[in-house]
């Protein structure tokens, strides 16, 4: 992108302005499973219905063409309106829960020293009505586009179920390429697969009186685990960390394998939690494009009837997750455990030299003067959701990650620079 191109959006809305609409949709308890009443028109909680119809009035106000898929989703459009092309930009109005510990009121959106404090400003609230005011930075600005631009938001991502985008697809054209800026920068063009395994005890298990229990889901690294054995009661505990980086946590359940170990204490599930590696279960693989395999074994269950261990696994770009289940019980068979996947989300990976990537670097470097090179992640973003889209945003790099932490929020700089780059990455996606 030159800087003639980047020079073109102009003209930027008041913030004040800005901030209003975005603490009006911060007000809405738009949370994940406990959003209200579920009816036929708001079929995931009346208060997500309320956060699209939200978002989908401030682009009618904006002039722009709009429409509501069933309460599950919407979208907001611009640009010319017989284009054959379609760049898509995926938000979510939907939040994770709010726990104790905040400084503020979680859905006031609070401004204080710059910051705006809330659940979801960052994740997804705050990035949604930033694309709508780079939107209307590029309508603003009279800049031409060839192809139009459609903001499609969703309501129903942080359960991971996406059974907004599910409904989209059936009913509404799937854009040419994409962007979701509910990640990081520069450009993520890569993330892994995405696996659930299950390894659970065959009926003639053998071993010590023992009960067990940790974890409570697979993606994050266990930081309890209690056990009991022939009448003795053990705990430990450790350091929670996110699946797709298990080595910056401290994993309590293989803790406190070894502590019963140690304790004498003799059980095939002991043995098996030995093995929860990847060097004993024989997947110690990766490749050149987003690097090693990882695995987190999380949530455990031991007594008189069996024993199981949920397992979260991130998988390399370039392989096949199937193949992972034989290997997993060819190893753990002796032990008298069987394996299968319960989960199998298919990886990302759209080309550093694409079209979408480059442009989007481009416009990351024009703004910013920072020469970053696309990254590959291990976790999974909204732009899964389509073909041909990357995650884009809003994390600068070095920057403190306040996505579904206590006190949440977003500085009114990042704001600002978040919207001057997507409107930049619309003026370039928007010319074929």
């Amino acid at each position: 992108m030159t800087q003639t191109a980047q020079a073109k959006v102009t003209k930027f809305a008041d913030q004040e302005q800005v901030i209003s609409d975005l603490r009006g949709l911060l007000q809405i308890e738009s949370t994940s499973g406990d959003a209200g009443p579920v009816t036929d028109e708001a079929p995931f909680g009346e208060n997500i219905r309320k956060a699209i119809d939200y978002v989908l009035d401030i682009g009618k106000r904006f002039g722009f063409r709009t429409k509501d898929v069933d309460g599950m989703c919407g979208w907001v459009e611009i640009g010319p309106e017989d284009a054959d092309e379609m760049v898509g930009i995926l938000a979510h109005v939907d939040t994770v829960p709010v726990s104790d510990g905040w400084n503020y009121e979680p859905f006031d959106g609070t401004v204080e020293d710059g910051k705006i404090y809330g659940r979801g400003t960052n994740d997804d609230k705050g990035p949604a009505v930033a694309a709508l005011y780079a939107m209307k930075a590029v309508t603003d600005s009279e800049v031409p586009l060839e192809r139009r631009i459609r903001l499609i938001v969703g309501g129903d991502e942080e359960n991971g179920q996406w059974r907004c985008m599910k409904r989209y697809k059936e009913t509404e054209e799937n854009p040419t390429c994409s962007f979701s800026p509910d990640a990081d920068y520069p450009v993520i063009f890569a993330e892994k697969g995405i696996l659930g395994v299950r390894i659970y005890s065959n009926p003639d298990l053998q071993g010590d009186d023992l009960t067990l229990d940790s974890g409570t889901v697979i993606n994050i690294v266990p930081s309890e685990a209690h056990a009991e054995a022939n009448g003795q009661k053990y705990q430990t505990t450790g350091t929670p960390a996110h699946a797709m980086e298990p080595q910056k946590g401290d994993n309590a359940l293989l803790k406190l394998g070894h502590v019963l170990q140690e304790a004498g204490v003799s059980h095939p599930f002991l043995d098996l939690l030995e093995k929860a590696n990847v060097r004993d279960l024989n997947i110690d693989v990766s490749d050149d494009v987003s690097g090693e395999l990882t695995f987190n074994p999380a949530v455990a269950h031991v007594d008189a009837d069996g024993a199981e261990l949920e397992c979260d696994i991130r998988y390399p770009v370039t392989l096949n997750g199937e193949d992972f289940a034989e290997r997993i019980n060819q190893a753990v068979a002796p032990l008298g455990f069987s394996a299968e996947i319960t989960k199998n989300v298919a990886p990302l990976y759209v080309d550093k030299n694409s079209e979408l990537v480059q442009k989007l670097l481009g416009v990351y470097r024009d703004v910013t003067g920072d020469d970053a090179e696309p990254i590959s992640l291990g976790g999974g973003t909204y732009a899964r959701a389509f073909d041909n889209a990357v995650a884009f945003g809003i994390l600068f790099p070095g920057e403190p990650n306040m996505c579904h932490q206590t006190n949440e929020y977003w500085s009114v700089d990042d704001l600002n620079a978040n919207m001057r780059i997507m409107a930049e990455a619309i003026a370039a996606l928007g010319a074929k």
